[in-house]
């Protein structure tokens, strides 16, 4: 039952963090930015 708001706060601390990346970060690191981008802004419960 914990496992569920768990995951969900995971994905909204990740996806926070991605989005203090700028594209040139992301790129550094093999990321595309509208892929990152889109991960970003997904609401937390969204897979």
């Amino acid at each position: 039952m914990l496992q569920v708001p768990h995951l969900w706060l995971q994905r909204l601390f990740w996806r926070s963090e991605l989005a203090l990346l700028d594209n040139e970060q992301m790129r550094d690191c093999g990321l595309d930015p509208t892929l990152v981008h889109e991960e970003a802004n997904k609401p937390f419960w969204r897979d």
